[in-house]
This record gives structure tokens, sequence and C-alpha cells, in this order.
């Protein structure tokens, strides 16, 4: 089928009428009526529920809808990246993250792409590991950025990955962890001491500890970020976060301190992208600026040299 039908489609759901998209894409209303219906015979089923004022989509009418969006989108964006000769100066930076790390260096790379390349939009998912695993396969986003990703699928490639530092925030009065350097602590002196974290990391903690034949005492487990960090402003337990985290969320009143034995627990960034699939020189102009923010060194992403990019 045309992609123009796809495109006029996705224009009458946004629009909401056949009336007010045949005014936007300047198509008599009985055209339009008429794509209606070949498209609907096509797939064997109704799109629309035909309402008094506006239309609206029947289950199978928002799955084509969604489709057809995207397809829309493959193809503006190959127009963008073939107009600016490859060099991703315009198009669609696809983007995933977790939302664990949804601020800090992230949003900070966000910033300096959009800074750079002005001509692009970005659209930008939260989503779990698994769901942006899934958008990665399914070609929603190019590229996602995950924590503590440890089973990655077949048919995603992990780029690279790095290990942050691992802080214990806490409440000074609270009277615990002041042997020992004032900067540090180890993980034989976390054990036995209330423990709040996110449950994301709560594997790699246990394995940490065990290791260290230390025993993790665990106050507080939560989806969240924030409240392991107000259960240690309340003077409650140890927060376990990132040290990257911990100054994002903001850490002012309690003592912080590296944990300096053991593997990192709270933060293994990984970037991912779809393997073997082809990769817009967008998605490879945002890599390189978010490898240098999370201090990595990706190899075959290629950046376009200066003298190759638009005026």
């Amino acid at each position: 089928m045309n992609l123009q039908y796809y495109y006029n489609f996705v224009t009458i759901v946004e629009e909401g009428s056949l009336t007010a998209a045949s005014r936007k894409l300047h198509i008599a209303q009985p055209a339009l009526s008429n794509q209606i219906k070949a498209m609907e015979e096509k797939y064997g089923t109704r799109l629309f529920f035909r309402g008094a004022r506006r239309l609206e989509l029947t289950d199978a009418g928002m799955i084509l809808y969604q489709k057809a969006k995207r397809m829309c989108e493959i193809e503006q964006s190959a127009q963008n990246e073939i107009a600016s000769g490859f060099s991703g100066q315009k198009g669609i930076l696809r983007f995933g993250a977790t939302p664990d790390i949804s601020y800090g260096r992230i949003a900070s790379a966000l910033v300096t792409f959009a800074q750079k390349y002005p001509q692009t939009e970005i659209k930008y998912l939260l989503a779990s590991p698994a769901d942006l695993c899934k958008m990665l396969q399914n070609g929603i986003i190019e590229v996602a950025a995950v924590k503590t990703m440890d089973q990655i699928p077949e048919n995603v490639q992990l780029l690279d990955a790095v290990e942050e530092p691992t802080v214990a925030l806490y409440k000074p009065d609270m009277g615990l962890l002041d042997k020992g350097r004032k900067d540090s602590v180890t993980i034989r002196q976390l054990s036995g001491v209330p423990i709040a974290m996110e449950e994301l990391y709560y594997r790699r903690a246990a394995n940490v500890f065990k290791e260290k034949d230390a025993t993790l005492y665990l106050k507080t487990l939560s989806s969240s970020a924030l409240v392991p960090l107000e259960m240690a402003k309340a003077g409650l337990a140890v927060a376990l976060a990132s040290e990257h985290a911990a100054v994002a969320m903001g850490s002012e009143g309690l003592a912080v301190k590296r944990i300096t034995d053991g593997a990192p627990i709270s933060a293994r960034y990984c970037l991912l992208v779809q393997r073997g699939n082809y990769r817009s020189q967008v998605a490879n102009n945002f890599l390189s600026i978010l490898a240098k923010t999370l201090d990595m060194n990706l190899k075959g992403v290629r950046t376009v040299p200066e003298e190759e990019k638009e005026e």
C-alpha cells in the first residue's frame, strides 16, 4: 500500500476528524474516506468508530496507528539523513534509558547533543532494561543506556560498560561508620548496619557482602532511587548509591563515603544497540558525545569529521 495512505491515516488520527485532516492535507474529504475504506478492506477490520464529532480508533486502529507513525518516522529520517549528506545534522535521535540514570551525565549528554545538532529532534524514552531491549529489537529506539544489565538478548549488542564508584550516605549523628578513614568505608564496616538501596542492585550487593563475609542487613528495598536517600536523611539507614547519583539527587547534610573494597554495587552503565542493524549517523553522533560523558572509549562508532558537516 502507498506510504502516503499511512501518512494520511496518521494525520486523520491526530487531527481527530476527516474534515480537519482534509484541511491540513489539502485532500478532498471523500478521497480520504475512500482511503480509509481501502485500508479497512486490506486489513479486514474496522479501524475507526464513527462518533458524532471525533473519530475514535478501534483496537486494530490503534495498532495500525502506532506502526504507521513509526513507518512515517523512518521514511522522514531517511530523507533527512540523505539530504544532510549522512552527517547526522538532521533527523531524529531515538534514545532510551532506565529511570535511575535519567539525570546527571545522561541529561548533560542530551543537552550537549541538542546544542551541537540544533536541527535534530530528540525522542527520549524511560523504561525498564527489559523493555528497552524490546524497543531496540523493534526499532523504536536506536540507543539505550541502562544500569546493571547482566543478561543481554542475543540480537542486542553491548557497546561498552563502565563501573561507577558506590558510596554510602548516612546522617552523621547516627554514630555509624565513624571509625577508619574519613572519606571511605569498607563492606566489612557495613556488616549488620541497616541498609537502604534500590532493588535493581540487590543481587550484586548480596554477592559482594557474601564475598566479604559480611552481613547485609536490608532495611529498605525500593524501586526508586530517591527513597533510600530519604531514609538516610531521616537517620534510619545507610543509603547505597552511585557517586554521580548521590550528587545529582542532593546529598546535603549527609556524610558521603566511597566503598573501597569489593566490586561496585550500584552502578554499571551499559550502552546497548541493535546487533547487526543499520544505525543512523544521528545515533552515532549522540553515542560519541555520550561515550565521552560516561568516560567510555567506543569502537566502531563513526563520527563525522568537521569538513564533512554542513555549514
